[in-house]
């Protein structure tokens, strides 16, 4: 009854919008059912942390909102995909958690080519997927001021404030460009990156020549970390898991 009524408050103080709170993680939820949105934005409200719900009437008014954390996207309509398409072209930092009725080996090969972080499938209990937000939050160490201080990629330990690479030997002199690319490595564990995203990551979106330039700078990082493993996807781009 409590959780009932305290839904129904949510409801009545137009529960699509962002919660209230600061400092906590942001998720933004995309599904279109509004009934199943609602209790699932209630659970995620109950760990602190602020939800936004929206349809995929209204999905565009919050990409241009502030980024979340994490998003949650329903992968059943085709609204979902194409969110995460539009997700991957301007801001591939976000993490994405793919909820679906049926899982299909069609959308989830898509769905791990679009940099999806995570599956979950439908029905699954509210505390699952608090668990699997728990370890995507996790994977990014404390800030200060707002900035990152350290990462973890298998045994190298990226260092933000000295913009410096540790390994089990010690540190690890390199380019401003190679650190780059580790960091987005860092920040997409286990996702498959393409060519074209890691070089907008790492050259910015100004850089017009051809993508071949990303093989060349995995190949000189490689042979600095000998023991950072790099999984080379063909014809596509490249893939690090954590």
């Amino acid at each position: 009854m409590e959780i009932q009524a305290q839904m129904q408050d949510r409801e009545s103080k137009n529960w699509w919008q962002l919660s209230e709170g600061a400092g906590e993680p942001r998720i933004n939820l995309l599904d279109e059912d509004a009934a199943y949105s609602q209790v699932v934005a209630y659970c995620l409200e109950q760990e602190g942390w602020q939800v936004q719900c929206c349809s995929p009437e209204t999905k565009e008014t919050w990409m241009q909102g502030d980024k979340p954390d994490v998003w949650v996207i329903d992968g059943d309509s085709a609204e979902g995909f194409q969110l995460m398409r539009e997700l991957r072209r301007t801001e591939i930092t976000v993490p994405v958690i793919l909820t679906m009725a049926k899982e299909r080996v069609l959308d989830r090969v898509t769905a791990l080519e679009l940099g999806c972080y995570d599956l979950v499938l439908k029905p699954f209990s509210p505390k699952e997927l608090v668990l699997r937000l728990r370890r995507i939050l996790a994977s990014a160490k404390p800030s200060v001021n707002g900035k990152e201080m350290e990462r973890t990629l298998q045994s190298y330990r990226l260092c933000y404030e000295e913009r410096s690479v540790i390994g089990n030997l010690g540190p690890v002199d390199l380019t401003n460009k190679e650190f780059a690319l580790l960091d987005c490595f860092a920040k997409h564990k286990g996702a498959a990156l393409s060519r074209e995203q890691i070089l907008h990551h790492v050259w910015g979106e100004s850089y017009f020549g051809s993508d071949r330039v990303v093989d060349d700078l995995v190949r000189r990082t490689r042979k600095k970390l000998y023991g950072l493993r790099v999984q080379t996807l063909y014809g596509y781009g490249y893939r690090v898991n954590g």
